[in-house]
């Protein structure tokens, strides 16, 4: 027995025992936000002793998952065992902020003021119904009264009976007139208190996130020796996003130049509300494809002519039959062949460098009811600009700007508000682009800038009485006025038919010269480069012949 006791004394002091069960609180500290979901960091402060303790973390998201849960601890601190609870939660003590708290605690007293409030409403309304029956026993009396004393013919004791039922009947009607008036005075009260319990309502409703049942972390730790310790609990959560937004400001003259503001929009679903966080933004895509798509060799092969031949009149034999009850074997029996389904491969919208903005000081993202933007900063970039007339489509022509990305970082494609020397134009949407790349952008239409384009003079036929070609010729006029008051550099554009066939020639000629012909491999564009003066007119002329073989129809 001695012995058993000693052995059974040993293992209990050998086996790892916890000092006590810990409930800590994790607050949010810092947000990492990809394009659809977000990294977040919740640190969990505790006073431990030295030893092994368990841990318990209640009010976490309900949409938590273990696949991206990490828990990362300070030197001399080991975690153990993890686990996330979605249902049958152990009791836990409140971890109701004091703000929260403090909201929720005059919510209830402004509750209990109209509570009294009614209350003493109702008594007074007691009164009223009180005297409203007096008067009622009043006016019965005095009839019964008058009757009686009627038969006993005493003038003298009607006079009285109805001194007395009148004096006592004002009495009773002044008191339920006062008594009406201090219940409406109570009710026109009631109000402000009314008043009073929305707004506190609202203000409890504000620090709050719509309540689930949430999860609870529970892990054990080992602390080699008492202290502070801070645990990060970091989680990969869904329903988050950012989106850059711009306002883009060009300033034209000698020294013309595009100016960009840059925000950034911030938006979370995940269910908490983010309140006083470091926010990180990342350009990279964690929940897109990450590695090359696949690539498979096609498997041909060849046939005899007979075996083909019988196959395309097995074809249109199984054409006219019914399909209703044919399995894929038989179709297969049949020479039908089956072509497999091609891959699914899903395909990347974004593949550039990753950025990461870190946004300076603390923000607060509510769940679900915040767009969150914040102003990251403002980009000079140097531009060109000039007026580009398209006479075919438009009766005016349209303010243009190129600029190249000198920043070393990209640009990332969004919602642009665009402005013009001050004047907002209207939206538009910035490209992608990367360090050291250029774009083009519209900045809105210039109506001084008049386009017309007419066509006098369109024939098609013959070329000659023995010719055996057929030929169609065009001649257009265009002209561009400026009426704007200042000089500007025109970029007028036109096309003519282009042909991919030997047989069918395409002449033109065009005065002035043309400046460009097929820019950016564009077949049938051209382009002329025009300088207008303010109050002048530019005329182009653009004629184009079509010539091809009798025994043909163009199309």
């Amino acid at each position: 027995m001695l012995r058993l006791f000693l052995t059974t004394s040993l293992i209990a002091l050998t086996a790892p025992a916890f000092a006590d069960t810990i409930t800590g609180e994790a607050k949010v500290d810092t947000v990492t936000i990809y394009p659809g979901l977000a990294t977040v960091s919740r640190l969990v402060t505790l006073d431990l002793p030295a030893g092994s303790h368990e841990i318990i973390v209640p009010g976490l998201p309900q949409s938590l998952a273990t696949e991206g849960l990490r828990l990362s601890a300070p030197q001399g601190v080991q975690i153990g065992a993890v686990n996330l609870a979605y249902d049958r939660l152990p009791v836990t003590p409140d971890q109701t902020s004091p703000a929260i708290q403090a909201a929720k605690d005059e919510v209830e007293r402004l509750e209990g003021v109209l509570r009294d409030r009614d209350a003493e409403i109702a008594q007074i309304r007691l009164r009223v119904k009180a005297a409203e029956e007096q008067i009622t026993f009043l006016q019965s009396l005095s009839q019964a009264s008058a009757g009686e004393t009627l038969t006993a013919s005493s003038i003298a004791d009607i006079q009285a009976l109805a001194q007395m039922v009148g004096s006592e009947t004002l009495a009773v009607r002044e008191a339920a007139f006062a008594a009406e008036q201090e219940a409406q005075a109570a009710t026109r009260a009631r109000q402000d208190d009314v008043d009073a319990l929305d707004e506190a309502r609202k203000a409890l409703a504000a620090l709050m996130a719509p309540e689930d049942e949430g999860s609870v972390l529970t892990f054990t730790v080992n602390a080699a020796a008492a202290g502070e310790v801070v645990i990060d609990v970091s989680t990969l959560e869904g329903f988050a996003n950012w989106s850059p937004v711009y306002d883009m400001r060009l300033t034209t003259g000698d020294d013309a130049r595009v100016d960009i503001d840059r925000a950034v929009v911030v938006s979370q679903e995940t269910g908490q509300d983010w309140l006083d966080v470091k926010l990180v933004l990342s350009t990279a895509r964690p929940g897109e494809q990450i590695a090359p798509s696949g690539v498979w060799a096609p498997v041909r092969r060849i046939i005899s002519e007979e075996e083909l031949e019988k196959q395309r009149r097995d074809q249109m034999l199984a054409d006219n039959v019914p399909m209703i009850g044919r399995s894929i074997s038989a179709m297969a029996d049949e020479g039908v062949m089956m072509e497999a389904p091609a891959p699914m491969v899903a395909e990347a919208n974004f593949s550039g460098a990753t950025v990461t903005y870190t946004y300076p000081g603390r923000v607060d993202i509510r769940n679900g009811v915040d767009d969150l933007r914040l102003p990251l900063d403002t980009l000079a970039l140097e531009a060109d600009v000039w007026a580009e007339a398209a006479p075919s489509r438009d009766s005016i022509a349209y303010r243009m700007a190129e600029f190249t990305n000198t920043t070393d970082e990209l640009l990332l494609p969004g919602q642009a508000l665009i402005f013009a020397d001050g004047t907002m134009i209207g939206f538009s949407q910035l490209p992608l682009l990367a360090a050291g790349a250029d774009t083009e952008m519209g900045f809105g239409p210039l109506d001084g800038l008049r386009l017309t384009r007419t066509t006098p003079n369109k024939s098609e036929g013959d070329v000659g009485v023995f010719s055996s070609s057929n030929q169609l010729t065009e001649l257009a006029e265009m002209t561009v006025e400026n009426l704007t008051g200042q000089d500007f550099r025109v970029l007028l554009r036109d096309a003519i038919p282009y042909s991919e066939q030997d047989d069918l020639e395409v002449e033109f000629k065009a005065s002035p010269s043309v400046t460009r012909r097929d820019p950016n491999g564009q077949r049938g564009i051209l382009e002329w480069d025009l300088e207008v003066a303010a109050g002048e007119t530019r005329n182009v002329s653009l004629e184009y012949t079509l010539t091809w073989p009798t025994g043909y129809v163009l199309r």
